[in-house]
């Protein structure tokens, strides 16, 4: 094993495994209703929107995110085991 610049070479970094739920147009965008996704075990509600690449300006109204039934800001950490539920928002401009 070898440090260089504050990494450990040799060691996996840390993940968090959450469930992402997706109702309606969102899941017609992403192909599917529900997964999961492994990100890094500093990650928020923004990075797991990312790695789905699914942008906010993409649905009219906005999305509703919900992360363990509560609703989350994109700056939100998510921990391991969490649910990610995202749909449109119903409230149309």
């Amino acid at each position: 094993m070898s440090v260089r610049s504050g990494f450990v070479f040799g060691v996996r970094p840390s993940l968090v495994r959450i469930e992402v739920r997706c109702y309606g147009e969102v899941a017609a965008a992403v192909g599917d209703h529900a997964q999961t996704l492994s990100l890094a075990d500093d990650a928020t509600v923004g990075d797991a929107r990312a790695a789905l690449s699914i942008a906010t300006e993409s649905f009219s109204g906005g999305l509703v995110v919900l992360v363990n039934g509560s609703h989350a800001a994109a700056d939100a950490a998510l921990s391991d085991g969490d649910t990610l539920a995202l749909s449109q928002s119903p409230m149309r401009e």
